[in-house]
């Protein structure tokens, strides 16, 4: 997640990106919280870039996961764009470079809850949408950050004697998006014309 404001307003639906394309989805029960982007300094320091818009993503005594492996965050500070981590067991400028380009994971337990209205991405990407009526329109395989609001990539279910149906682009406003249910995977819209 690239450091954005806060998004906390309760009249939009929208989802906070521990996601790129690539790192949109929980594993199990963790989820991609951040990427290394390279070392920082000499004593194993790494520059994180987060997928998060929460300044407060990390805190010392975190416990992280890189390839499945455990890290305690023992120190976190901002620079810029990136928060650099000291995490316990990577001493060097050589340990950190390893772990350049990988992914950061939290458990999904640990993970602050979110204020009504807002999401975490991976708690969108792959849930089914469905209208009001009950049509079943596909599933979110990725979101758009606008600026103003996110837009949710819904890909339709193939359909006998149908080739690849267009994507469908949902903006997550509050009178488009009615429910969304992040238990059993469902998003409920009210389209506008126009918009299919």
């Amino acid at each position: 997640m690239v450091q954005r404001r806060r998004r906390s307003s309760p009249t939009r639906p929208r989802a906070q990106r521990p996601a790129g394309p690539s790192a949109s989805q929980a594993t199990g029960s963790r989820v991609a919280v951040g990427v290394v982007r390279r070392p920082w300094g000499f004593d194993g320091s790494i520059a994180v870039a987060q997928f998060s818009d929460d300044p407060a993503r990390f805190t010392s005594g975190d416990q992280v996961f890189i390839d499945g492996a455990g890290f305690s965050v023992e120190k976190v500070h901002s620079s810029g764009n990136s928060m650099v981590l000291k995490l316990a067991s990577v001493d060097t400028e050589d340990q950190a470079s390893a772990l350049r380009g990988h992914t950061i994971e939290m458990d999904a337990a640990a993970l602050p809850s979110q204020p009504a209205g807002v999401y975490y991405h991976y708690q969108i990407i792959g849930a089914r949408v469905v209208t009001v009526g009950g049509e079943e329109l596909g599933t979110v395989t990725e979101i758009l950050e606008t600026g103003s609001n996110d837009v949710y990539i819904v890909r339709p279910a193939p359909r006998p004697g149908q080739k690849g149906a267009p994507e469908i682009l949902v903006p997550a406003l509050k009178d488009v998006v009615v429910r969304v249910d992040t238990e059993h995977g469902v998003i409920e819209v009210d389209l506008p014309e126009g918009l299919r």
